[in-house]
């Protein structure tokens, strides 16, 4: 490529506001994870760093804060708020996330950028609407929230940007003050958590080889084995990732394969396995001998398992089956299983921002039937005196301690066992379970339980 092709590409590229309003329009229009659109796109674009982290940035802040910002501009642009092409409504949030959470943006420059974009990919009079709503908004307008007395569910989820069904069943279940304490926990912006690749680097060595690339790295703070980063951390763009040093870990996740534990020379099945961090964390405690199954139902999920997996990780002993974990084809019984299952994902809408917008109130029953079948399942594979984990990251009681409760109840031959030995002392509760939480723990919301087949 010639100097002035290399201008002319880096030319075209789009900036940090117009990347960022790309990805929002596909992740409502397609129902796209964020997260994923996010991390091709910043893949393929290779933004400056400063422009990566504001684009970052925007696109969870808006996810993260949508309710909120569409409280306020709905009022700010009268009748005129539901008609308005995706494209712009998308211009106008990034616009009022600045104004209303980025302290360090200039509100000049938030307006301007953001007016920009409207008549870029509208036209003069959407362009001239977007100037007059943000215009009003940097001058301190505001949109009343809804009375905490008479309407405490919709005043909760204007203020902490929840859909209402989800602030209902909070409050129905955890009381006011636990409640909101949640939703704010939400609303935090997570720092990235990695875990080192054993038996390849030391966590000590990759801390100092993170620091050296200019990443702040300290100690999982409930003493789960990982490191949290500052400093713009890109995986896709890391070295350190793309040679299998590191693996993308939550804090409260890095701590459900110690709950299982597996052991050096043991046959271990993952029977949801995809991406693979738990999975990579089985196959580093049953080598030499050992082996591990990797299972995922969908193929293309499938395929990027095993190219995580045996590709960039180059773990040995790891076979990936592309199968249905609720009727697996196997004949025989794994010394452990780690059910990982599928659910509603109402422990990491911190993390996964958009999620909180994409699901219906359905999607907890749904999930819990679905859990019933692959945890049966799961029980048929595992060798009587075998150890099965059943994990979730969501914790609402009917995909939690209803599940197992109702497991135990059917299956006599199993009993369930404490999993407080297994955990860090910050994760330990009152309860023979992990049960991490946002508000508690900085981390995302997850539950495990312990069984072992007599």
């Amino acid at each position: 490529m010639s100097a002035a092709s290399r201008r002319a590409r880096r030319r075209a590229r789009p900036g940090a506001r117009e990347l960022a309003l790309q990805i929002l329009i596909a992740a409502e229009s397609r129902s796209a994870y964020s997260d994923r659109l996010l991390q091709s796109r910043l893949r393929d674009e290779a933004p400056s760093p400063e422009d990566a982290r504001l684009c970052t940035a925007l696109v969870q802040g808006v996810l993260r804060r949508r309710g909120t910002i569409d409280h306020h501009l709905a009022a700010l642009s009268g009748s005129n708020w539901e008609r308005l092409p995706l494209a712009i409504r998308s211009a106008l949030r990034i616009g009022a996330f600045q104004l209303l959470y980025l302290e360090r943006i200039p509100a000049s420059a938030a307006v301007a950028e953001s007016v920009a974009l409207a008549k870029r990919h509208g036209h003069p009079g959407t362009a001239g609407l977007a100037n007059a709503v943000l215009r009003k908004l940097a001058s301190g307008a505001r949109a009343p929230l809804p009375d905490p007395a008479a309407d405490p569910v919709a005043h909760l989820a204007a203020k902490h940007s929840h859909p209402e069904w989800i602030v209902r069943r909070w409050l129905g279940r955890l009381g006011l003050e636990t409640a909101e304490r949640w939703l704010e926990a939400d609303n935090e912006e997570p720092r990235i958590s990695v875990r080192a690749s054993a038996g390849r680097i030391s966590v000590e060595e990759l801390a100092r080889r993170l620091e050296s690339a200019g990443h702040t790295a300290s100690p999982g703070p409930n003493g789960g084995p990982v490191l949290l980063l500052s400093g713009g951390f890109v995986a896709a763009g890391s070295p350190l990732f793309r040679q299998g040093l590191l693996s993308l870990q939550d804090e409260a996740e890095s701590v459900v394969v110690p709950v299982l534990d597996p052991r050096p020379g043991e046959r271990v099945l993952d029977l949801c396995a995809a991406p693979g961090g738990k999975a990579s964390q089985i196959a580093e405690r049953v080598v030499p001998e050992g082996r591990v199954t990797a299972v995922e139902r969908h193929r293309s999920r499938a395929a990027a398992l095993r190219e995580n997996l045996l590709g960039r990780l180059g773990l040995a002993r790891v076979d990936v089956v592309s199968a249905d974990g609720a009727s697996p084809p196997f004949f025989r019984a794994f010394d452990r299983v780690l059910l990982d299952a599928p659910c509603s994902g109402l422990g990491v809408l911190r993390r996964r921002a958009d999620a909180r917008w994409r699901k219906a109130e359905t999607v907890v029953q749904a999930m819990a039937e679905l859990q019933r079948s692959l945890l049966a399942a799961a029980a048929a594979l595992t060798r009587p005196g075998g150890v099965l984990v059943y994990s979730v990251c969501s914790l609402e009681p009917e995909e939690t301690d209803e599940i197992v409760d109702s497991f135990l109840a059917a299956h006599g031959e199993w009993t369930r066992e404490d999993a407080r030995p297994f955990l860090p002392p910050a994760f330990r509760g009152p309860e023979p379970a992990l049960r991490a939480t946002p508000f508690q723990h900085g981390t995302d919301g997850v539950f495990a339980a312990r069984l072992r087949r007599r």
